[in-house]
């Protein structure tokens, strides 16, 4: 049986919600579940839930959030904005067989354009399955149809922007009646109290506190056989322990019996928890749950991991442009490492990176980081038609070197005189910039190809071939005005050139060849 809730989040808010993340047995902690995050032309969240479900079965909810920013809108009347994404699911088990199989389109309708592309907001869809205990594996793949990919190949064969979590871990615990058994928690973004039980809390699936959420807010259930339930009152203990296995945070509450049968020998337990984070600096956090009995202590379990993290631009600036911002900085075994890190861990190594390149610490400012927003403003204003402008060749080298002395815009002619003599500009620093063609060149700009792309070895001289391809040759006179040490070159009596091209004619230029190359 499959059962499945869609939600908006024109609200702001998951509606609904009825799970918990991955069971965690008193008497037998399991691994406290993690969300995954999707791979491809944009960004998603995927997390699971599980909780006790009837005939020995678990309810399991499987849940996406993919934010506004990642997705195209399309405006589809007055203050209505719509985008169309395919959610295509597989689920198998451990013998390799297919539990399920699901494909299906969505649409997502939004009424305020602050919110179309804001990092902030985000569209969430759960899908729940009834499951024996056990393991699986689930692929989750994404497509918008509204987001065609940019490239020829792409628009050539109709391709759409997709991204993937392929083969996570889906484990299924079973959830005994004569032991005492917690859910792991529901990360809790908000609370709508138009709502009762579990529908009232909004989760948040990304895990995320700090900047514009200082409290921690956690909704997890107790569940109790009836031989323990008798009991007048409960102990219950939240433990919020660091990377280094410090406790940060311990908070001791003493619970009534709780008054929900279950109808199936347990009491399910619904337990709220909120914890200030205001003290608490950014980083990754382990949230430990206790359970006790007449003052006794019955079993500590690790129920799920979330980060803090203070910084706006860890909350405003999409992930993939926050990941790339670490790419231009670190060298790749580093970035490599980061990827992997929480955001409120990734937070921490940026902000130790920036205080690192600070020429003048004492100052009580950082000229390194200024001008690194200096230049983020200026190649977002110009170089981020096609995708995130610091994943562009020039947003890189601008960003690496500054304002080039001189950019010479030209396009490829028929005899690709202009060309031959640019990439001889590129390998021989020392060459004079005078050009021999005229102001009046004989070409057209090509529609879908030219004949640089070509395979022929006279594709330079077909007559065919009348047409012109755009480039640009960016020219510093000494090494630039570069932010980090290692773009410090030594040609600086010579100067460095860098030649783009735009090869296909519809402005996206990649970096053809250049003078230097530095070492991360």
């Amino acid at each position: 049986m499959i059962r499945q809730r869609k939600t908006s989040a024109n609200v702001g808010a998951l509606r609904g919600a009825h799970f918990l993340l991955a069971a965690a047995l008193l008497c037998a902690a399991l691994p406290a579940a993690a969300q995954q995050v999707g791979h491809g032309d944009f960004d998603f969240y995927l997390d699971t839930a599980v909780f006790r479900g009837r005939d020995d079965k678990v309810v399991s909810d499987v849940f996406v959030r993919i934010g506004n920013h990642s997705l195209r809108f399309k405006e589809s009347g007055k203050a209505e904005w719509k985008t169309r994404v395919v959610f295509s699911y597989l689920l198998t088990d451990d013998a390799g067989k297919e539990v399920a199989k699901l494909k299906e389109t969505m649409t997502f309708v939004e009424t305020n354009a602050a919110r179309v592309e804001s990092s902030l907001a985000y569209q969430t869809v759960i899908k729940q399955f009834n499951l024996a205990p056990g393991g699986y594996w689930l692929t989750v793949a994404l497509e918008n149809l509204d987001a065609p990919k940019i490239s020829v190949l792409g628009l050539i064969k109709n391709k759409n922007k997709t991204s993937v979590v392929r083969r996570t871990r889906f484990a299924i615990p079973e959830i005994p009646d004569n032991e005492p058994s917690f859910s792991t928690p529901l990360f809790v973004w908000g609370v709508n109290e138009r709502e009762q039980g579990i529908r009232k809390y909004q989760p948040n699936p990304a895990r995320m506190f700090g900047l514009y959420k200082d409290t921690l807010e956690v909704y997890v259930e107790l569940y109790l056989p009836d031989s323990l339930a008798q009991a007048p009152t409960f102990d219950f203990r939240t433990e919020i322990i660091n990377a280094k296995g410090e406790l940060v945070r311990e908070t001791k509450r003493t619970l009534p019996n709780p008054s929900v049968q279950s109808g199936t020998g347990l009491r399910a337990y619904p337990v709220f928890l909120r914890e200030d984070l205001a003290a608490v600096q950014a980083g990754v956090y382990s949230l430990y749950l206790s359970f006790g009995l007449g003052g006794e202590s019955i079993a500590r379990v690790k129920s799920g991991d979330f980060s803090v993290a203070w910084d706006m631009r860890t909350w405003e600036i999409p992930r993939r442009e926050y990941l790339a911002e670490a790419r231009f900085l670190l060298g790749d075994d580093e970035f490599t490492a980061f990827q992997s890190k929480s955001p409120g861990e990734q937070e921490q190594v940026l902000d130790a990176l920036w205080k690192g390149f600070d020429p003048t610490p004492d100052s009580g400012g950082n000229e390194a980081y200024d001008t690194f927003v200096e230049r983020m403003a200026y190649i977002n204003a110009h170089y981020s038609e096609r995708g995130p402008a610091i994943l562009s060749p020039q947003g890189e080298i601008y960003l690496r070197y500054g304002p080039p002395d001189e950019v010479i815009q030209d396009v490829i002619p028929l005899n690709y005189e202009t060309l031959q003599e640019a990439e001889t500009i590129v390998e021989d620093p020392y060459h004079p910039m005078n050009y021999s063609s005229g102001p009046t060149k004989a070409y057209t700009l090509p529609v879908i190809r030219n004949s640089i792309t070509g395979g022929s070895p006279n594709a330079r001289t077909r007559p065919e071939d009348n047409t012109g391809v755009p480039y640009e040759l960016w020219v510093y006179q000494a090494g630039g005005e570069p932010m980090l040490a290692r773009d410090k070159v030594q040609e600086t009596d010579i100067g460095m050139r860098f030649l783009f091209i735009d090869r296909d004619g519809h402005g996206v230029y990649t970096l053809e060849r250049s003078s230097t190359v530095s070492e991360k």
